[in-house]
């Protein structure tokens, strides 16, 4: 600000004194302070084209005030620039974060208009970014009660669960919470497994207490009609049928108890080389003797000379309840095949039978606990409805999965496929 005062007061000393050798001193003084000004004038279009397109046009190069001003606008443009930049960094780990998450996050505008959304939206919802910008959100997903809670204020106990446009069985869970004061996000997440879990928990606590009461009401039900002085023969007729119901009682606990520490993973898994021939020999040949498989022709079907890494008493709790499942839902001398397969790319125990067969909606059912293909069967078969259960949580512990093929009126195949690792050759002696 000085300088400028100084430049002023030294050009129009130095003109005054030039017009008065010359006999002219105001024309002169005039002159030069109105050249001054003019320059001045074009050193302020400069500044004024400078700060509007700063890249592009070079800054005013003057001493002075406008020299201070240019310095002071790039001290603050640094200074917005250095701050957009951090902003950007963290909007960038903001999104890189959120895209990441499994819940779908959609940040809504002013009038629910797609702003942002990340890539779970898309995989739940079919809302996909930057593709569905500025498009309203009730746009793209119709559910009434997804409309309905747009309309309402938010609240963070609030929320809807609807079905996903994308596939009709997935269960979505969708909330709007707000951010940054106005602003509204919306989250969505995956609710499926959690509602199958929670009604396969419903099941399973109203399965088992309907399991228990009735060998309990059955063994009440004698209890009450004896007294001391009943006569021995009356004990007689009724004793075999309370041993049944208590045994039937004792089996479910024990298959209870051992599916937890399957689950659980209580029990050490113990991996030893298993001569399948053998193994399934000898479980084919302990099936021949129990009566309540006699009526049925068990046979081994074709074995490969490979053996298997497993814990041999789980395989053999497994393959077990499977040649009983057979037994159990076949009719009387109905063939049923065990095999062992060996191929490339996996190893399979193979449980075929010649029954019934399953309808296709009850295969992926087959493994919960105590569900029941017909639900008109009464435990008089046999079963806890706990073995198919068993044998899955047996085989994901050995890294192997469960596979159900089945045809009404042409039986079914149930196969034990384990990886490759898990098959060795026979040892050599």
């Amino acid at each position: 600000m000085q300088w400028d005062y100084w430049r002023l007061l030294t050009i129009v000393s130095l003109s005054g004194f030039v017009g008065l050798l010359f006999g002219q001193m105001m024309t002169f003084m005039f002159l030069a302070s109105f050249a001054y000004a003019l320059w001045l004038q074009n050193t302020w279009y400069q500044l004024w084209h400078w700060l509007q397109k700063p890249k592009k046009n070079p800054s005013p190069s003057a001493e002075g005030i406008i020299d201070d001003v240019c310095r002071q606008v790039e001290h603050v443009r640094q200074q917005n620039s250095s701050r957009k930049k951090k902003l950007a960094g963290y909007l960038k780990r903001f999104q890189s974060a959120t895209a990441a998450l499994p819940d779908g996050i959609i940040v809504l505008g002013d009038y629910d208009q797609v702003t942002w959304a990340n890539h779970s939206a898309a995989v739940l919802l079919g809302v996909r970014w930057p593709r569905d910008g500025n498009v309203r959100v009730n746009n793209l997903i119709r559910d009434p009660a997804f409309q309905q809670l747009l309309n309402e204020p938010v609240s963070k106990e609030g929320g809807v669960t609807v079905s996903s446009p994308l596939n009709p069985s997935m269960a979505l869970e969708m909330k709007v919470v707000s951010y940054m004061g106005d602003g509204r996000m919306l989250i969505v997440r995956d609710m499926t497994q959690t509602i199958k879990l929670q009604r396969m928990r419903r099941d399973f606590v109203a399965n088992v207490s309907h399991e228990l009461r009735t060998p309990l009401t059955v063994l009440r039900g004698y209890l009450e009609t004896f007294t001391e002085d009943s006569p021995a023969e009356q004990w007689a007729s009724v004793l075999p049928i309370m041993r049944q119901q208590t045994d039937r009682m004792h089996i479910m606990i024990k298959d209870l108890l051992s599916l937890s520490q399957l689950e659980t993973g209580e029990k050490r898994l113990h991996s030893l080389p298993i001569d399948m021939s053998m193994f399934l020999r000898a479980i084919v040949e302990d099936a021949k003797c129990l009566r309540q498989f006699a009526e049925h022709d068990i046979q081994l079907g074709s074995i490969s000379d490979q053996w298997l890494l497993a814990d041999p008493d789980e395989l053999r709790s497994a393959v077990s309840n499977l040649v009983f499942n057979a037994v159990k839902y076949t009719p009387p001398a109905c063939k049923i095949e065990v095999s062992w397969q060996v191929d490339n790319n996996n190893g399979s125990i193979v449980v075929r039978d010649e029954g019934e067969g399953i309808a296709e909606h009850h295969l992926d059912r087959l493994t919960e606990r105590f569900y029941r293909v017909d639900s008109g069967r009464t435990s008089t078969s046999g079963g806890t409805g706990l073995g198919l259960a068993i044998v899955k949580h047996v085989l994901q512990r050995h890294g192997a999965v469960l596979n159900i093929t089945s045809e009404l009126g042409e039986g079914s195949r149930f196969s034990c496929d384990f990886p490759r690792v898990k098959i060795i050759d026979k040892p050599m002696v």
